[in-house]
């Protein structure tokens, strides 16, 4: 079972709500250890000065950030410790909107939010959320960092998801993409064959990272002892227009039902 990260209170038109914080996303990446080739004992980054190799203790670095291409601000430790927001455990509602309002791009990372202490008025939050089809937007400091985020319902439960900042979120107008153009007859019913063709029900266990089982397979059969051939990587196949492309993605597709 999985543990709470983070402790804290919602708070909303003079209410409050404690509530627990668990992570819903999982890292499955293969970390490797990094080892010298030649007696493979475990090595490990230092921090040195570029122009002898000398290493610098921590004590002794600094942060700094370029302005210009010859000249940058130094940030002493102590200025950034001041800069970071105030230790709080509030989570405070600033508004609610639209679940509509808000495009995959806003999103960043998700969290679940249990109740910790008063069920009834958690419970009482998630059915308004689920009934009024609304978000709420609010904010916090965790770990010495504020965050916006998006609480809204999810299966019976509240999920608060961290929100990225407007600065980072680009517009289609802002993209270096050909202009849009009206597709013929032809290729909008070829389109719609091919969505239709692979059309099925929500199955994300069927999304395999298959770099990573190849990965672990190649870690498994060396820990027994086993040699094992890779496969070698498929040739692009060459380009075409995009009625042709269309044909050829509908017969594939016809031949084998894919995820």
């Amino acid at each position: 079972m999985k543990r709470a990260i983070w402790k804290g209170t919602i708070k909303i038109a003079g209410e409050e709500i404690a509530v627990r914080m668990y992570s819903a996303v999982q890292d499955q990446k293969v970390h490797f250890r990094l080892l010298h080739a030649k007696d493979l004992e475990p090595v490990e980054q230092r921090i040195v000065r570029k122009s002898d190799g000398k290493e610098v203790p921590k004590d002794e670095q600094r942060k700094a950030l370029p302005v210009e291409a010859d000249t940058a601000v130094i940030v002493e430790p102590d200025e950034l410790e001041r800069t970071a927001p105030e230790t709080s455990r509030d989570i405070d509602l600033c508004r609610f909107v639209p679940a509509s309002a808000l495009g995959d791009q806003w999103y960043d990372r998700p969290y679940y939010l249990g109740p910790d202490k008063d069920d009834q008025a958690y419970f009482s939050l998630v059915a308004a959320l689920e009934h009024q089809k609304v978000i709420g937007i609010a904010r916090w400091a965790m770990r010495k960092k504020r965050y916006v985020g998006a609480l809204k319902a999810e299966g019976g439960y509240l999920m608060l998801i961290t929100l990225r900042r407007a600065d980072q979120v680009l517009s289609v107008s802002g993209i270096d993409i050909p202009a849009a153009r009206q597709p013929d007859d032809k290729e909008v019913r070829l389109a719609e064959q091919l969505v239709m063709s692979i059309s099925a029900d929500f199955e994300p266990q069927s999304w395999v990272d298959e770099y990573r089982a190849r990965v672990m397979k190649l870690i498994e059969a060396k820990a027994r002892g086993v040699k094992i051939v890779l496969p070698k990587a498929k040739p692009k196949p060459a380009g075409g227009g995009l009625a042709d492309m269309l044909q050829k993605s509908l017969a594939m597709a016809k031949e084998k039902k894919v995820a």
